[in-house]
Order: C-alpha cells, then sequence, then structure tokens
C-alpha cells in the first residue's frame, strides 16, 4: 500500500497541488494537521486559499486520515468532508502500527513508548524528521508550504517497504527508511 504523508498545509492551494502530483500510485493519505489556516507567526503566502484548498482536500477520493494541528478549528471542519479534529488517529499499514499526531500536544521523544507503535508520525514543526529508535520510527514530514530552519518543502511517502522523506519540488527522495 502506498501512503502519502502531507503535513501543515496552512491554506497553501499550490503547494497542495504539487503534493498531491506524487509520481507514484497512492492507495491513502494521512494529513498531520494544519490544513486552512495561515496561523498567527506565519506570513501569508500569495497562494493562501483555505477555501479552494478545502475544495482540493475534498476532491481527493482516495482513503484520508488526518488529524487536528494547533491552527485547526471547528469551522476548518465545518469545510472539509473528512474528520479531522481527533488529536491522534493509530493506523495499521503493512505490518505496520502508525500513530499520527500533529504534535504540539503529544511530543515524540516522550511518547513513543507510550504509544507502543512501529512509527510516530507527528507534524508541527515544519522541520523534517526521519529516525529510527530503539522504540520506533519518528517521522515528521515537514511542511510543503511553509518550512522551516532553510529545509526544502517536503512530505512522505511510505512505498515499497521504505518511509521517505520526498523533496515537494523534484518528488525524489531526500532521506529513506527501510520498514
Amino acid at each position: 500500500m502506498n501512503i502519502q504523508i502531507i503535513s501543515d498545509i496552512h491554506g497553501n492551494k499550490d503547494s497542495l497541488l504539487d503534493a498531491l502530483k506524487c509520481p507514484y500510485p497512492i492507495d491513502a493519505y494521512i494529513f498531520v494537521g494544519d490544513f486552512l489556516y495561515h496561523g498567527p507567526r506565519n506570513q501569508i503566502l500569495e497562494q493562501y486559499n483555505p477555501s479552494e484548498t478545502s475544495d482540493i482536500l475534498n476532491n481527493i477520493n482516495k482513503p484520508v486520515i488526518a488529524v487536528r494541528g494547533n491552527c485547526d478549528a471547528e469551522v476548518d471542519q465545518m469545510l472539509l468532508n473528512f474528520p479531522m479534529m481527533s488529536d491522534s488517529q493509530y493506523f495499521h499499514s503493512n505490518q505496520q502500527l502508525i500513530f499520527i499526531t500533529h504534535g504540539h500536544l503529544y511530543q515524540p521523544n516522550d511518547d513513543i513508548r507510550e504509544r507502543h507503535a512501529n512509527i510516530y508520525i507527528s507534524g508541527h514543526t515544519h522541520i523534517p524528521v526521519l529516525e529510527k529508535t530503539n522504540f520506533g520510527i519518528l517521522f515528521n514530514p515537514g511542511s510543503i508550504s511553509l518550512p522551516k530552519e532553510n529545509n526544502k518543502p517536503s512530505y512522505g511517502l511510505i512505498h515499497n517497504g521504505q518511509l521517505s522523506l520526498i523533496d515537494l519540488e523534484s518528488h525524489t527522495p531526500l532521506q529513506s527508511i527501510k520498514l
């Protein structure tokens, strides 16, 4: 099963469209929060358009697993056709138990042991992380629209038994770990 992992869209319709051009066939999507609102600390991008972003998200015709980010509110849920107000989700894929949270309520380093998951996915920091620990894999796909600390816009991909951090512009792996 091929799963695309996208975090911290922040209403950037162009970055979302670019991410959805992933060259691999996608069977399901994991969205790691901060869908529509740019957030009070972020600049408003030229591509900022929450209404069009919600239309793009609502036209996805594959299964969606989503969690709420710190910039998401009930009004955002009113625009989206899939549930996204949960603080966390568990998901099974290819014999992997995946724990998904945005990252503003649960902290990966403190929480991974308690979750008993093989993969711990969070967003929030806009800084990509792909790290194997003694307790499982920590993964943050970064942000497709507002990357921090000179990182490239990026997303994640579970494909062919690997978890990869993917460069949004070239759709090529920046880093991969075998699952």
